[in-house]
């Protein structure tokens, strides 16, 4: 069923809705009232996390095109790029990465392992490089899959594409069936490649979800920076798909102060918030994202104590934990 007459079509990948419960052990212990979860963790095993929402959109329209090769990048830990091999993998589509890494031959550890194990290409290129040459390095590799006789298609880092946002005007929708409309809610997100954030925007303006709020928390990039992405994201896709909105039906609204040293660097307040989910509640944070917004979160709910109904969006993540086991002291 559709969200929207303006909705693209889909590939059902995620086990979907996935549930919204209550975290009662960790509201009592942390001294708020209440904090239910989102547990996008749960869209499936091999592909857990909220980057397939995106995909089901973004694979489907590369289907519909007639590609036979998915072309992505991100961190070597990315869980975009470990969600888009095992999604290839299910529908016998070639998958090629380009990768970010310090080290030129990182371990196989926690995404890494489950890219090689689903028969992904990757690539590793120095950060510097990364990031003044990510444009040649695409083109470079959509190039060779060409010669090679394929048909590559392109998505970049967390498929936060306007393809993208209709994953999580989707998720808005289930929160709708599971906590009705005329609940005060305030949703809260990690934000980093965007695309999260500004679904979720959409999805609460074009479902007329007017008493809630959307509250992103930066874990890699600057206020600034995400005010004027989030919003060409969001123009984007309202370009693209025709939507009936204007800027201020979709307001940005962000939590500064919780990104530490920078990207996918932990600091000791977001894996104290490790500890504390997985004691207090047997639920899996992880380093680079969930772990900080929810850090930012509890941080806001215990200054200034609400009447709204604070939902988390856990993002998944989990198996980039196992790639940094050294942060959690036996």
């Amino acid at each position: 069923m559709k969200t929207h007459p303006q909705e693209p079509s889909r590939l059902e990948l995620a086990q979907l809705p996935t549930p919204t419960v209550e975290l009662k052990n960790l509201a009592k212990q942390v001294g708020i009232e209440r904090v239910l979860l989102k547990r996008d963790d749960m869209t499936g095993l091999e592909i857990s996390g909220n980057k397939v929402r995106k995909l089901e959109y973004v694979v489907a329209d590369a289907v519909a095109r007639g590609a036979d090769t998915l072309v992505t990048n991100g961190g070597f830990q990315s869980n975009h790029c470990r969600a888009t091999a095992a999604v290839g993998a299910r529908l016998g589509l070639r998958v090629r990465m380009i990768l970010r890494s310090v080290d030129a031959d990182p371990e196989w550890d926690g995404n890494l392992f489950l890219d090689q194990l689903f028969g992904a290409e990757v690539s590793y290129h120095a950060p510097d490089v990364y990031r003044a040459e990510l444009d040649n390095i695409v083109e470079q590799a959509m190039q060779e899959e060409r010669s090679a006789g394929r048909t590559p298609y392109f998505f970049p880092v967390g498929a936060s594409v306007p393809f993208g946002s209709w994953g999580y005007i989707r998720c808005v929708a289930e929160l709708v069936e599971q906590l009705g409309r005329e609940t005060p809610v305030d949703i809260y997100c990690a934000t980093s490649s965007g695309g999260t954030q500004v679904g979720l925007m959409l999805g609460r303006a074009l479902l007329g979800c007017d008493n809630w709020r959307v509250l992103g928390v930066p874990v890699s990039d600057s206020v600034a920076y995400f005010h004027k992405y989030l919003r060409e994201l969001e123009r984007a896709t309202v370009q693209q798909f025709s939507l009936d909105l204007n800027p201020e039906a979709t307001p940005i609204d962000l939590i500064d102060g919780f990104i530490g040293d920078g990207y996918a660097i932990p600091y000791p307040e977001a894996v104290e918030t490790i500890r504390l989910l997985g004691r207090a509640e047997g639920i899996v944070l992880d380093p680079s994202y969930t772990s900080k917004g929810m850090t930012g979160m509890l941080a806001v709910l215990q200054d200034q104590p609400s009447e709204r109904l604070p939902v988390y969006i856990h993002t998944g993540g989990s198996f980039g934990l196992f790639a940094r086991r050294d942060l959690i002291a036996k």
